[in-house]
């Protein structure tokens, strides 16, 4: 396994020359987010607040753009033919896990929810879905940035604290483990896309184009 990790590890830094440069860039990727860089910079040698802060730099850089973009992309995708099934399923999906959050309540609440939504470090709570769910609540944009990326902040610190104090042959199984993971959750996500169902309300608007 350590050696596996070392031939992968050193095949990024090949490609990318500065370790921090990898654990930025691994922050930024939907689904592992920091959740994965932190332990990858650990298993750098960085020091655990050291690969926190790179982590959280890296994913939490994104937020603005993801609440101007992202939900608005996703249903741009839901009105075109060819990735019609793609941008409906994912948009029902932020939509659902937007169902922990109260809607109608005051903005301080909406906060609060997405804010605890992106602060549990679980599969697809991180700033990707949480900055979707924020645009589904209707937060605005500085609300929306700061709850999400003080969710971020907590959740790195949780895994930071995870992660810290285990050895380097636990840090390789906890990457595994995580990856593995990942996986699974695109696996399962591209299966549900693959099996979406338009809702009654989309199949009335499409007859009535028709």
């Amino acid at each position: 396994m350590s050696e596996i990790a070392d031939i992968i590890f050193e095949a990024l830094l090949k490609v990318f020359k500065y370790k921090e440069i990898v654990v930025v860039l691994i922050s930024i990727l939907p689904i592992v987010e920091a959740r994965l860089a932190i332990p990858i910079a650990i298993r750098y040698g960085m020091h655990p607040v050291t690969g926190w802060l790179l982590a959280f730099i890296g994913s939490s850089v994104i937020v603005p753009l993801l609440l101007l973009v992202l939900i608005p992309f996703v249903k741009w995708l839901a009105k075109t033919r060819l990735f019609k099934k793609v941008g409906s399923a994912l948009y029902d999906k932020f939509e659902k896990k937007s169902e922990s959050v109260e809607k109608n309540g005051s903005d301080l609440k909406k906060m609060l929810g997405v804010f605890t939504f992106v602060a549990v470090p679980l599969p697809l709570t991180g700033v990707w879905t949480g900055s979707a769910v924020a645009s589904v609540v209707k937060l605005n944009l500085p609300k929306g940035c700061l709850a999400v990326i003080a969710g971020n902040l907590v959740a790195g610190g949780i895994i930071t604290l995870l992660c810290a104090f285990l050895p380097q042959k636990a840090i390789d199984w906890v990457i595994l483990a995580l990856t593995v993971i990942a996986v699974a959750v695109l696996c399962v996500l591209i299966v549900k896309i693959a099996l979406h169902k338009p809702k009654e309300a989309d199949k009335a608007e499409e007859s009535k184009k028709e």
